[in-house]
Order: structure tokens, then sequence, then C-alpha cells
């Protein structure tokens, strides 16, 4: 029932009798069983109408906007907000976005609560190539068809070439990166009993080709060089089931992983505010420090290519063999509680 009530103070309400008013009423509609909603709602988050200009960087508090991924609707941080940390396991964590499942997206942050702008190697857990061999489009995956042919400490191109498509991203042996967040993942939450607060969600991969045939040594640009560097339009959705990768999800993810951690993706960092044609030194995921994302960017002979994050705060796409800092993402189950606001001296806990 909509009660329309007419004001007393007009100078003669009485012309308002046996009148035909005509009114319009706009209704903004939302799923009152979203998970995600019910997660915002709990941390007593607001979000934006509309979505943001992402051809430039956010250099303020730009708050928090909705967007798809592969669950339903996400909820993402944008620009030098200061109200999504949080303290977990002893250290502490970003969060990046509220997954469309309600579970609860995170970065590691360090063992201090850094402010945005800080520039701290403590903000990820060391440095490491994202793979030792590079000779081969095999390498730009978080797992791949081949094995690495060179210890972490050494690099070279390898010797043996992938012959087709399914071969280079069959999921079969870990990346470098993969194997160092396992062994940090494994030592510092599944051994120390948090593991039981991890929701298995999707950690994206993105190998899908824009250009080229994506084995051997055939140049390829893959989906987030078009996303990113073509046409600026990032997604939180991971359109291969193949590249999702999850540890026991099947549905939708592709049940590779050994422990629910993976890293963020650049689709994730240019959403949360920068780009590739400008520093930013203010939004919250900068460290001063390069980081490496999970998203394959290129293969052109003789290196294998992944997005990372620069000191500077902006986007590039380096050869796996380079040495980069690394941020575990992993997420906190719906029913995780958590009191405190959010910020850097009272984070949700």
């Amino acid at each position: 029932t909509l009660y329309i009530w007419i004001d007393g103070n007009m100078s003669n309400p009485n012309t308002m009798y046996n009148q035909n008013l005509e009114f319009r009423l706009n209704a903004k509609a939302t799923d009152e069983n979203s998970p995600s909603l019910a997660t915002l709602r709990r941390l007593g988050l607001v979000v934006n109408d509309g979505t943001p200009d992402l051809s430039q960087i956010a250099t303020t508090d730009e708050g928090i906007y909705a967007a798809e991924d592969d669950y339903g609707t996400s909820y993402y941080f944008r620009g030098a907000v200061t109200n999504n940390y949080v303290k977990f396991a002893g250290f502490y964590w970003r969060i990046i976005r509220i997954n469309g499942d309600g579970s609860i997206r995170l970065i590691y942050d360090g063992t201090s609560a850094h402010a945005n702008g800080e520039s701290s190697t403590d903000r990820q857990i060391g440095t490491s190539r994202f793979n030792a061999t590079y000779g081969d489009n095999a390498y730009v995956g978080y797992m791949m068809g081949i094995d690495n042919e060179c210890a972490s400490t050494t690099i070279c191109s390898g010797s043996t070439r992938t012959t087709s498509y399914s071969q280079a991203t069959s999921n079969t042996y870990s990346s470098t990166i993969k194997t160092f967040v396992d062994g940090w993942y494994k030592a510092n939450i599944e051994d120390k009993g948090y593991g039981n607060y991890i929701a298995d969600t999707i950690y994206c991969n993105d190998r899908s080709m824009y250009m080229g045939d994506g084995y051997g040594t055939e140049a390829t640009t893959y989906g987030a060089f078009k996303r990113i560097e073509v046409e600026n339009s990032p997604v939180l959705t991971c359109s291969q089931q193949n590249d999702r990768f999850t540890v026991n999800d099947t549905s939708k993810g592709n049940g590779a992983l050994t422990y629910p951690v993976g890293l963020i993706t650049v689709d994730e960092v240019e959403m949360a505010g920068t780009n590739l044609d400008g520093n930013n030194s203010s939004f919250y995921l900068y460290t001063g420090q390069g980081f490496w994302t999970m998203s394959p960017s290129d293969f052109y002979i003789p290196y294998a290519g992944v997005f990372n994050v620069t000191s500077d705060g902006c986007l590039r796409y380096p050869d796996v063999p380079d040495w980069y800092g690394v941020r575990p993402v992993l997420s906190l189950k719906t029913d995780v509680v958590l009191s405190g606001t959010g910020t850097q001296n009272d984070p949700w806990i």
C-alpha cells in the first residue's frame, strides 16, 4: 500500500478535493536472497549506483560498485578505500570484493596494518618467478601441461614444446609461483588450523585467446590482453571452466587446486583503481613493490608473459621468469563472524 499525504500547509488544500492525480513511482529492485548482498549488509557497507570510469585511475575513495562474477553479483572496492582492512590468521588483509556467493575475497597485506600509499616489502610474502621456464605458451599457466625444466633459482627456455592448446592448458603441473603460494598457505593457514574458515572459490587464470593458437611457440595474445590493453573493459567472470581454479568444486571450477588460494586477476586490479596508462600510489593495492597477478597476457618468442602491478602502481606484462612480489588471495566463508569496522585501526577480525 502506498500512502500519498497532501501537504496541510498549502494555501488552499481544499482545491485538491475531487481531483484526479497522476504519480510516477520509480522503484529499484534487488534480490533479497542474494548471499553477496547479505554479506554486504552484515558488514554495514553501501553500494554506489552505476559503473565508474575505468579508463581513469582512482586516487580517492570511490567506494563500492557492483559487477557480475561466476556466482552472481559481486561488490568490489575501488580507489583509496579505508574500510576494507581484515585481520585474520595473524596477518592483515584487504578486501578486494564480496564474491557473488557471499564469501569475502582478501589479498595479503602484511604482518601489520599499512596505510594507503605506504611502500613496504611487508605487504607481500616474498618474491618469486611466475615460472622459471619461459619458452612455451604453457608457461603463462598457473598450472600447465608440461613441467618446468628449470629450477626456480635458474631460468631457461626449455626444450619440450606443447603441440596442442589442450596439452598446454591441461593443468598437470604446478607453476613456480603456485608451488610458492601453496607452501606458504600450508604452513600459515592449513597447518595452524585456519583452513576451515576458507571458502572454495574460483581463482581465474584466463587462458582464453584473443589472437593466436595458445600452444608451443605460436605468437598468442590472451583474453585479458584484449580486455585491458585494447578495450579497457575488465570483468569478474572467467570464460573457461578449465581456467577457473578450485579445489573440490567441479560444477563451476576445474577442481585442480590443492589448497583454496590463488592470486589477484588483472581485471580485479583495474577495477580496484589502476590501468596501463597511469601510475597510482594512492589506491589500496599499491605497495611500492611490483607484484604478480595470475592473468596471462601474451607469448612472443621466446617469452611467455603475465600481467603484474609495478612498483609505481600501474599495470604491465613482464616475462614469466622475472622476479616480483607474491600476495596470496583467499576467500573467507560466508558464515565467518567478523567484529570491527574495517578501518586500519579497527580492522574486521
